[in-house]
């Protein structure tokens, strides 16, 4: 069992313990017993996905009754489990979590009242939901992932903001815009934007994807959106040392491991294999993910994406001989 909940187990760290880890034990127990033989979109078990919302809990800090409810959010809906038996073995407040949860699902739910009328524990499962959906949306038919889509947008992204969750709303947004109608290019400019944005620095690359899906929200139509991704990505790798500049001179300790780090840069430029053993595969999984929702924006990407990966390989080797001959 552990191995199953090891993603909840890591996320929570030593925050679960004795009776409380044991009532996590449980849900999880029950859960799978009652997800039994049911399946994703994506071929996994479905438990899968309970298990993947409570880890997002546990990350986000909640305690152990809302990664109870988060394992077993679908039980009541989704299985024939008596809602009886949850309340004996978890008690009310788990098992109001989860119907307020499932209240949520209501078509005639107004997602502006229960926005601001519902519980703030059972918005945070409403969140984490969304944003595992979302993270694996590309098994699910278009007109639901646009829909959701567009909710996140309109609703669920603002309400992470207005509980202080700015990366959950930020990512909730990121993921809800690449989302959107993809026939108009949206996937595959996405994909070409994700996959430059590998070589800025950690720290930064959030803040400059949201910037960049923001405008390429805005493009009308597909093509103005795949140019816009190309000449985005043919500028990253000055963009990235422009930004990592700074860093080296300036935080604490980060000389020792820029430098270790621009030594394995040398070591892989030099070589074109080693270059691109690293850059095809992420080629290949860019193509074949889009291939399996639009042919064409996975023709686009890998006749567009590889010649702006070679530019900016090039221009990283010349920055670096640049940067030996002042050294």
């Amino acid at each position: 069992m552990n191995g199953s909940l090891q993603p909840l187990l890591e996320a929570a760290g030593d925050t679960l313990t004795g009776e409380r880890l044991r009532m996590v034990e449980r849900a999880y127990l029950t859960a799978a017993r009652w997800h039994r033989g049911q399946r994703r979109r994506s071929g996994e078990p479905y438990i899968t996905h309970p298990v993947a919302v409570a880890a997002i809990l546990a990350e986000l800090g909640m305690d152990h009754e809302v990664l109870c409810a988060a394992l077993l959010h679908d039980v009541l809906e989704d299985t024939d489990c008596p809602e009886q038996e949850l309340v004996r073995e978890f008690g009310e407040p788990v098992v109001r979590l989860v119907r307020d949860m499932s209240a949520l699902r209501d078509p005639r739910q107004v997602p502006v009242i229960w926005a601001s009328e519902t519980g703030e524990r059972a918005l945070m499962l409403k969140l984490a939901d969304r944003l595992h959906n979302l993270r694996t949306a590309r098994w699910l038919p278009e007109p639901k992932r646009r829909r959701a889509a567009r909710q996140t947008l309109e609703t669920l992204a603002p309400v992470a903001g207005r509980l202080g969750l700015g990366q959950l709303e930020q990512e909730l947004e990121r993921l809800a815009i690449a989302n959107l109608p993809g026939g108009d290019g949206m996937q595959a400019s996405f994909g070409v934007i994700s996959a430059g944005a590998v070589l800025l620095p950690r720290e930064w690359r959030a803040r400059w994807l949201e910037e960049w899906l923001g405008e390429l929200h805005t493009l009308p139509g597909r093509w103005p959106r795949i140019r816009f991704a190309v000449q985005l990505v043919s500028g990253m790798p000055r963009l990235a040392m422009t930004l990592r500049r700074p860093d080296g001179r300036h935080r604490p300790g980060a000389g020792g491991g820029r430098r270790a780090g621009l030594r394995c840069l040398r070591w892989v430029l030099a070589s074109d294999v080693r270059t691109w053993s690293l850059l095809m595969p992420l080629v290949a999984w860019l193509v074949l993910d889009t291939a399996g929702e639009r042919l064409g924006d996975a023709v686009t990407i890998l006749i567009t994406v590889p010649p702006v990966l070679a530019a900016g390989v090039r221009a990283l080797r010349a920055w670096l001989r640049d940067r030996d001959g002042r050294g």
